[in-house]
């Protein structure tokens, strides 16, 4: 009979990697320690903080050269604006207690994103308060009034049969678990109306994104205890920064882990970078969408190999510009821009811990992933050629500063998670489970918050998961 390292190096968990097989040889041990956590977010951190207050050594390893995971502040474009992870519900316990505890204040937006906007639709510009009888505007009759923007909340207000943070993946309503866009045809939502829809919507595609995934969130928001919306001082990732300092073995920068082996009294992980690390224990916080690029031996479950290969992340690419000139003073049109087209979304938003409005495209889905075939000189381009052919005062107006993309990001294949159809009682709450002495959290493995509360629900489950 096989011994279980044995075991484990023959099973095929293993070809989880399309990377051959790596060998342990000629690379530097480091001492041992109690858990090893992979990934410098805000689960992995706060994972690492109470296992340190329960007496444990704690490594934290992260593949990138900075600590903050998906909250990524941008300290080199005036006004720090956040390219990940900026609003912050005044419900979020979690959260406001940890940032209270560190000294990390949260303050009140100077500005809210929203008000008059100007449409972009087919190409066509069309003042917000021309939408209802612009001949642009393709809705239904029973629709033509609703504004593009607006178009889902409309389709779906009154319709959540959730009643509780964990209704969405309880198994009686599973008969939500369909396609978004098959669900919005049965409410004979027009043709359209899903398109627009589509177009900016906070996941890849409508058509394969499952209506369960929309009333999770739209549940979450409702009965989430969240009242206004709050901002981290400083930008977001000075919460991440605030929480790493409190580690007593500093957080390992440019550590990419490309082997993770457990064998069975522990876990060894090897970075590409030369070294090797082990512990009695593994969490493992970075997405799914990085960790099938790791190789793993291990005896995970078919729903966790399943769930690493499939669970899909809502790609999302922002263009941020310096200001040079307000020109919708200028032109005297909103500065908002909502587009069906190659720009996405464009806004303007005073920081609310500087004097400096910052500006910045918002492009969601399809339009991000066509966006990030082009080089980020070529999508630069293509984005102020736009805004100059839609608002001619914005030329010579906005520079790019900064293009990020979180799908193209290694370290992160997306933004955040969604379901796809017939995913949610599939994988929940199978996936919070341990395999072996392999644990996970992250946000993606949240069950009543999503963001950054739900980053922090899921490092404490995964802290009183472990024995």
């Amino acid at each position: 009979m096989q011994n279980r390292r044995s075991f484990i190096k023959s099973v095929s968990v293993a070809s989880l990697s399309l990377a051959s097989e790596v060998s342990w040889a000629n690379f530097t041990e480091n001492p041992k320690t109690d858990v090893i956590i992979i990934g410098a977010g805000l689960s992995g951190l706060y994972a690492a903080m109470q296992l340190q207050e329960k007496g444990l050594t704690v490594r934290v390893l992260e593949a990138s050269n900075r600590i903050g995971g998906r909250l990524h502040t941008l300290d080199e474009i005036a006004g720090s604006p956040n390219t990940g992870g900026t609003e912050v519900g005044d419900g979020y316990k979690r959260l406001v207690t940890i940032a209270q505890k560190l000294g990390v204040e949260l303050v009140e937006p100077k500005s809210e994103r929203g008000g008059q906007q100007m449409f972009v639709i087919g190409g066509n510009a069309i003042p917000q308060n021309d939408w209802a009888n612009s001949s642009f505007n393709q809705l239904n009759e029973a629709e033509k009034k609703t504004l593009p923007h607006l178009l889902e909340f409309t389709a779906m207000q009154g319709k959540n049969p959730l009643q509780t943070l964990d209704d969405w993946y309880k198994p009686e309503f599973e008969n939500l678990d369909i396609s978004f866009a098959d669900y919005l045809k049965k409410n004979q939502v027009s043709d359209e109306a899903l398109r627009l829809i589509n177009a900016n919507a906070n996941t890849n595609d409508i058509a394969t994104t499952s209506a369960l995934n929309i009333f999770k969130s739209a549940t979450i928001r409702a009965k989430g205890g969240s009242k206004k919306v709050l901002r981290i001082k400083g930008g977001s990732q000075r919460l991440p920064e605030a929480m790493a300092k409190t580690l007593k073995l500093p957080v390992l920068l440019n550590n990419k882990v490309v082997k993770i082996e457990d064998e069975g009294k522990s876990v060894r992980v090897k970075c590409a970078n030369g070294e090797i690390f082990e512990a009695k224990q593994l969490i493992v916080s970075v997405p799914f969408a990085a960790l099938k690029n790791i190789e793993i031996k291990a005896e995970l479950s078919a729903t966790h190999r399943e769930a690493i290969n499939d669970l899909q992340y809502t790609q999302i690419t922002q263009v941020h510009f310096n200001i040079i000139k307000p020109f919708w003073e200028e032109d005297k049109l909103p500065s908002a821009i909502w587009s069906d087209g190659a720009i996405g979304r464009f806004f303007t938003e005073k920081s609310p811990y500087s004097d400096v409005t910052t500006a910045l495209c918002w492009l969601n889905g399809s339009e991000a992933i066509q966006a990030d075939k082009l080089s980020d000189a070529s999508l630069a381009k293509m984005v102020l050629t736009e805004m100059k052919r839609i608002r001619p005062a914005s030329e010579g107006a906005i520079e790019v500063a900064k293009v990020n993309s979180w799908g193209r990001n290694a370290f992160a294949r997306g933004a955040y998670y969604h379901l796809a159809p017939k995913q949610a009682s599939k994988f929940f709450p199978e996936i919070l489970k341990n395999c072996g002495n392999i644990y996970f959290c992250g946000e993606h493995t949240a069950l009543q918050n999503s963001g950054m509360e739900g980053a922090l629900e899921s490092a404490e489950r995964v802290v009183s998961q472990l024995q």
